[in-house]
């Protein structure tokens, strides 16, 4: 199983995209693979439509 990493661009960003979507993620959390489908397609509406550019990404851990 491969494990990912949400990370953030700044503090500002990982909270309005908490804030957002109603999540508690933290700089750097982990994130399993299961649940990266739909939160992959979370943070590029985020990205696109909330902060206009990469704010939020998901990385291999």
């Amino acid at each position: 199983m491969t494990i990912y990493k949400i990370v953030s661009a700044s503090k500002y960003f990982m909270e309005k995209f908490n804030s957002y979507y109603d999540y508690a993620y933290q700089d750097g959390e982990c994130v399993l693979e299961n649940d990266c489908g739909n939160l992959k397609v979370e943070v590029r509406h985020f990205n696109i439509h909330v902060a206009h550019g990469p704010a939020i990404k998901i990385v291999k851990k």
